[in-house]
């Protein structure tokens, strides 16, 4: 049996974490016994991946719109789908697209038996097109205006198409039946949780500086904001009675802003900005930590439910961490402190009291890595996904 994960995902540094998630949720199709495989982006090259190692590449010419780009993509796609026969194909997209359209199609053209899931990355959707608009609009940007709305106009056009080769949708966020006239699973993001050190915590003093860790990817959706803007509201405080330290580790579009706003507050003691970390220096950063930061901006995309890569991969590394969306996670959860999905800054009171709550209780982190193995891991997500769409594995 084999397996075809389609992404247009870049390979450059800054969507590293979406090329793992990619490459994770292959292996964990691989591990119920697929031959697994996996496209992504490599300037101006689409690749055949399996595992680490590239397969076959095949390029293009640079410089194209953006429109050409993603047709000549698409079709570069449907080569290896053409020439692989697959009995299954993920394909991980947004919005419906004629480009998404046409490899489903392909993928049944191949083999009759072909199961087709096209992955929604946030849903509901509407929101974050919304935000982007906003944006464009703020910016006075033209052309970006008009890549989103033409992207809109695609997503009417195709979704009438999508159920044609499309057996099943698989959603991130919002719980859901049906869309597009297709039958929806909603599922967890998930990791390669063997791929991940279980933190070892010192043992640290109850009255210690409280470490608070953020890790950054690409979206404003992580809020950091609220937890700086927290800390200067502690720092005035009369019951502040810890030292508490933020550290920002990553470099992508929101990085500045922050910078600006932990100058304006006068908090360059208290936020570090680490830049991009490797795996194994992000494992040491979990050690000195008390509490990581998860997604705390859902409200600017319009989102009530989310469940966060990132979020995953603190459970996985034993990381209590705060949250604020609807999740999956047992409200009751020792690891895990959940706050408002509003604007407000974080009360950075109540992150100290769970901190030390944290440091009394040293098999949280035990626990919280056992709950990412029956959860979290991809081969147990994949093969819901799978089994949902009607794919037969071999287990």
């Amino acid at each position: 049996m084999k397996f075809l994960y389609v992404s247009s995902v870049s390979k450059s540094r800054q969507y590293s974490g979406i090329l793992k998630k990619v490459a994770g949720q292959t292996k964990g199709v691989s591990e119920l016994g697929w031959d697994a495989f996996y496209t992504c982006m490599e300037g101006d090259s689409v690749t055949l991946c399996k595992g680490d190692d590239t397969l076959q590449r095949e390029t293009f010419p640079g410089g194209l719109r953006w429109r050409d780009r993603q047709k000549t993509v698409a079709d570069k796609i449907c080569g290896f789908v053409e020439n692989g026969k697959y009995d299954a194909v993920y394909i991980k997209g947004f919005l419906a697209s004629p480009y998404a359209c046409k490899i489903a199609a392909c993928a049944k053209k191949s083999n009759q038996k072909c199961r087709v899931i096209f992955e929604i990355a946030t849903y509901p959707y509407w929101g974050e097109y919304k935000r982007f608009l906003r944006v464009d609009c703020k910016k006075k940007d033209r052309r970006a205006f008009a890549g989103h709305m033409l992207e809109i106009c695609q997503h009417i056009m195709s979704v009438p198409h999508m159920k044609r080769a499309v057996d099943a949708l698989a959603v991130f966020g919002q719980p859901a039946e049906k869309l597009w006239g297709i039958p929806v699973i909603t599922i967890d993001n998930g990791v390669d949780v063997q791929k991940i050190l279980l933190r070892r915590k010192a043992d640290l003093p109850v009255d210690a500086a409280v470490q608070i860790l953020g890790v950054a990817g690409t979206s404003v959706a992580h809020g950091y904001s609220r937890v700086i803007e927290g800390l200067a509201l502690y720092k005035k405080s009369v019951n502040a009675k810890h030292d508490v330290k933020f550290d920002i580790v990553g470099a992508n579009e929101t990085i500045e802003q922050l910078k600006s706003l932990v100058k304006e507050l006068d908090l360059q003691e208290n936020v570090l900005f680490l830049g991009y970390k490797t795996s194994d220096e992000l494992s040491q950063l979990y050690n000195m930590c008390d509490v990581a930061v998860s997604s705390l901006g859902v409200y600017k995309l319009g989102l009530t439910y989310l469940c966060p890569l990132k979020s995953r991969e603190y459970c996985a590394a034993g990381m209590p961490f705060l949250y604020a969306y609807e999740d999956t996670l047992p409200p009751d959860a020792p690891f895990a402190m959940k706050i408002p999905n509003n604007s407000s800054p974080v009360n950075i009171g109540d992150v100290v009291k769970f901190a030390e709550n944290c440091r009394r209780n040293p098999e949280i982190s035990v626990k919280e890595r056992q709950y990412a193995e029956s959860h979290y891991d991809w081969k147990i997500i994949m093969k819901r996904v799978l089994d949902f769409a009607g794919a037969d594995d071999k287990e």
